[in-house]
């Protein structure tokens, strides 16, 4: 009965990502003439921006695997850089391509677990770490662009109602940390009731911190690969708008994009989208439209084009995951 539940609520949510991601696009691209505004500018493409942002993004998860690498070696599991590197990799495909996000953490740990068996112990608060960090830097980033542009980027209504959702986002992310700290450090982990909400990642974060805060000089330098990352995926996305440059005669600056990206990056987190299509082209649309007065238009596809960099890594993810037996082997 339970399976029957889950698989129920497998669906159900697959159904409403479906639902919201069909919604997002048919919002942004229903119009034929923004259709055809775009066929326009993709045949005025620069190609080299299109280059330069696909290598902005190899960055990321070049800067992704040297992090890893760190949390792993600290738990004393030792993997070589192209296992490590492939695995980063076809987390990417399974966190992009599945219902929920979290696919391509149970990804890395089944590999983790077949590559180093007799490390399984450590394998789990390195990806939960790898998370906390990732939020931990959002925050910063979230943070630092709403206290130096917050009246640039509440000009209007709508984007001003993103900012409060952004925030309030924010907000609950902030409170989850504080008591993710205060429990590691309290001991209470294991106190938690059962009935709370989320708590095997609860744990799972918890026992992380827990395991890495003798290593501080070497989490601060993951934190600082975890900002740059950040910052060259954020980069991506305008060498994307760049690229479309000729066709909407103005493009956002880079300090734009570095504003709203984290914001975009907050509320696409929360999984009611399929990889946050559809909400993430919705999000540009009114956010880049209003700072950099870019054509709804291209600024909704700006921000499908800078998906389309991380697409293309998750499919080589997909091509990895297919031969991960000669990777596991070799």
């Amino acid at each position: 009965m339970a399976s029957r539940v889950d698989t129920l609520k497998r669906v159900g949510i697959l159904l409403l990502q479906l639902l919201v991601t069909a919604a997002g696009l048919w919002y942004v691209f229903h119009d034929p003439q923004r259709r055809a505004q775009i066929a326009v500018a993709l045949k005025q493409a620069d190609g080299i921006w299109l280059i330069l942002g696909w290598l902005c993004y190899s960055v990321v998860e070049i800067l992704a695997t040297v992090r890893w690498q760190l949390l792993l070696r600290i738990q004393g599991i030792r993997l070589s850089w192209l296992r490590a590197g492939a695995i980063v990799m076809i987390g990417l495909f399974f966190n992009q391509f599945l219902p929920g996000g979290v696919g391509g953490d149970a990804m890395r740990l089944y590999f983790v677990f077949k590559l180093a068996p007799g490390r399984k112990i450590g394998a789990t608060p390195s990806v939960a770490m790898d998370r906390v960090l990732g939020l931990l830097t959002l925050l910063f980033l979230a943070g630092m662009s709403l206290s130096l542009r917050f009246n640039a980027l509440t000009r209007s209504s709508s984007s001003l109602h993103i900012v409060y959702l952004a925030l309030a986002l924010l907000g609950a992310s902030f409170v989850f940390v504080v008591l993710l700290f205060w429990l590691a450090s309290a001991g209470l982990l294991s106190e938690l009731p059962k009935v709370t909400p989320f708590r095997k990642v609860i744990i799972e974060s918890g026992e992380a911190l827990r395991r890495y805060r003798t290593h501080l000089v070497t989490m601060a330098f993951a934190f600082l690969i975890t900002v740059a990352a950040h910052l060259a995926y954020y980069t991506s996305y305008y060498c994307a708008g760049e690229s479309l440059h000729a066709s909407a005669g103005h493009a956002a600056s880079l300090a734009d994009i570095l504003s709203i990206m984290p914001l975009v990056d907050t509320i696409v987190s929360v999984p009611i989208s399929l990889g946050g299509v559809g909400v993430r082209e919705t999000l540009f649309q009114e956010l880049l439209g209003n700072l950099s007065h870019v054509p709804p238009a291209l600024a909704a596809f700006t921000g499908s084009l800078g998906f389309m960099n991380q697409a293309a890594w998750g499919l080589v993810g997909a091509a990895i995951f297919l031969a991960s037996q000669k990777i596991i082997n070799r």
